[in-house]
């Protein structure tokens, strides 16, 4: 299965703008990808629709955390900028790239489990090297739910609520086992960080806790402030 991304849509348009673009098989597109071609109003043609293991797709027009048509969905950008930044250190480089090669292979293992959701996280490893190359333009489509929202996505927040082996041994176990790993990366690289790349990397913490929300199949914000 291969996933395109924005930046593969942005190389093929900027090189040849087109109107239609036609999904080959064992193709999908990420989250970001299909918001570039809708943003620019190109048709999308031969798409299959993949819902996510266990009907995590999400229902139009439902507010939950992992679906981006909900009525409630708006980005993190629309009120908050990115900082300023200073060039990124060799230690914040190295340890950054050593977070996108951890994305990549979680990824890769979440194939098994939800095509849907490793490509949100391939998604994810996208902004992790937008950030590195000092590039804050680029956040993750952030359907705001109850307890994070365009308000506090830069924040950094708790975790929703704590991940325990009982998690672990649900149907969706794995997945959101291996989401949560992720989430605690981020959380010791984001220490390490400063400027814009430190709110970067909270932002994609924040859209990870959502994504675990969905994952658990709950649609009642379990956040406790």
């Amino acid at each position: 299965m291969r996933f395109l991304t924005e930046e593969d849509l942005r190389l093929l348009y900027r090189n040849s703008p087109f109107a239609e673009y036609r999904i080959e098989p064992d193709t999908r597109l990420t989250p970001g990808g299909r918001q570039f071609l809708n943003d620019r109003g190109v048709r999308i043609c031969g798409e299959c629709e993949v819902a996510g293991r266990g009907g995590m797709a999400g229902k139009p027009g439902v507010e939950t955390p992992g679906n981006p048509s909900a009525t409630a969905s708006t980005s993190a950008t629309a009120h908050t900028s990115a900082a300023p930044t200073s060039p990124a250190t060799p230690h914040e480089l190295l340890a950054l790239r050593r977070a996108q090669s951890i994305f990549l292979n979680i990824g890769a293992e979440l194939l098994e489990h939800s095509v849907v959701t490793a490509g949100e996280v391939f998604e994810l490893e996208r902004l992790l090297a937008a950030a590195a190359a000092g590039d804050f333009t680029k956040e993750p489509e952030f359907p705001a739910c109850t307890g994070i929202n365009a308000e506090n996505a830069g924040e950094l927040l708790e975790d929703c609520f704590e991940i325990t082996g009982f998690h672990a041994q649900l149907e969706a176990g794995k997945e959101i086992v291996r989401l949560h790993g992720l989430r605690c990366e981020l959380r010791c690289l984001e220490a390490e960080l400063s400027g814009g790349r430190k709110r970067a990397v909270r932002i994609i913490i924040n859209r990870l806790s959502q994504m675990i929300c969905r994952a658990l199949g709950g649609t009642t914000c379990q956040r406790k402030d």
